[in-house]
């Protein structure tokens, strides 16, 4: 039986008895009214029904129809060898039914730090590590083999022949194409590959502009955008748009929290391991870190503008976090697992920018 333990801190303040006056005269002064509330955020984020395996962090998933799939990560609490253990059991999550059900476990190496995309009715995992290698094998899943139970098939390995495993990629699938790439395998990379299940190949697309470690990606109008990541010990402010049709990236406003004339505008605070999604015409990313230190934040793109828009905090109601498992099913995102610090989670939210919090 896998155990969290919790621990509070707690932090006392004493007022002196002159400042304790000054608060009184002051409160006075104003009447005894309370501050100004700050202004709500729009949107609202909803605890669902808890993810169906052990609490975890850097998992694999991806969607397929109206129904995600999330799987493998680090456990909660657990080490083998000083080595902190790595499961490969798989789980779907159903948003109409709100129900996690356990589905054919991953039958390559237990794994952290993989990626996955879709292509049409199947699902591909690969890349990661299982805590001493680096991996390059890849898989597809099939949720209606196997009596609903869903079944796996090894296919080639990733990139071209030779190529050394990897971890902290993105994946991500576009116009009913799948690709991968980016991440690290003993150095930060910027190549861009797409698999081809007609033939079970790997095809090199033209690279990104910065190499990227833990990067986020969503799909939005037919293309797609990356932001996010770190390398030389720093976050990546740029973010780009990849055009599958053309081949080709194009960068869009930095994430930099200023415009072309040095104004202050609202942008995120670039980051590593965040969650992204996209439905509605917009783009979406909350939590991911920076430093090791987990945000709460939620934010919307708007890609005909390039601009970003504040919503409600994540961490208003779940806790702040990074490493998680996002994915948009209809017009709602949702976000499951994660870590902060060394705590794991097995709670899952749902994000709603017309709700009310």
């Amino acid at each position: 039986m896998y155990q969290t333990k919790y621990s509070m801190k707690f932090v006392s303040f004493t007022l002196s008895a002159a400042t304790l006056a000054s608060c009184i005269i002051l409160l006075s002064s104003c009447g005894g009214s309370s501050p100004t509330p700050a202004t709500v955020k729009s949107g609202s984020w909803t605890s669902l029904a808890d993810f169906g395996g052990f609490a975890r962090s850097g998992s694999a998933y991806f969607v397929i129809g109206d129904k995600a799939y999330v799987g493998g990560g680090f456990v909660d609490g657990v080490t083998t060898g000083g080595v902190l253990n790595r499961v490969n059991d798989f789980w779907e999550f159903n948003a109409t039914l709100n129900t996690w059900v356990q589905k054919a476990d991953f039958p390559g190496t237990a794994r952290s730090g993989a990626v996955g995309f879709s292509i049409g009715n199947k699902g591909y995992v690969g890349l990661g590590t299982d805590g001493v290698n680096r991996l390059r094998d890849f898989w597809e899943f099939d949720p209606a083999a196997n009596g609903g139970a869903g079944s796996w098939r090894k296919i080639k390995d990733f990139g071209a022949t030779g190529e050394t495993g990897r971890t902290g990629a993105i994946g991500f699938s576009v116009a009913g194409r799948g690709f991968a790439g980016s991440g690290f395998n003993g150095n930060a990379l910027n190549d861009i590959w797409e698999y081809l299940p007609a033939t079970d190949t790997w095809v090199q697309r033209t690279s990104i502009a910065r190499k990227r470690v833990n990067a986020v990606a969503f799909t939005l109008n037919n293309a797609v955008i990356v932001l996010g990541g770190s390398n030389n010990g720093l976050a990546i402010r740029e973010v780009e748009q990849y055009d599958p049709t053309a081949n080709t990236w194009t960068q869009k406003a930095a994430l930099t929290q200023r415009d072309a004339n040095g104004n202050r505008i609202d942008q995120p605070i670039a980051r590593e391991f965040a969650v992204a999604f996209a439905f509605g015409g917009f783009g979406y990313i909350t939590g991911g870190s920076v430093n090791s230190q987990p945000f709460g934040d939620t934010w919307q793109y708007d890609a005909t503008t390039d601009t970003w828009k504040e919503y409600v905090l994540f961490s208003s109601k779940g806790r702040a976090r990074d490493a998680s498992a996002g994915f948009a099913i209809g017009n709602l995102g949702y976000v499951t697992t994660g870590r902060s610090g060394t705590l794991r989670f097995d709670d899952t939210w749902v994000f709603d920018p017309n709700g009310t919090n």
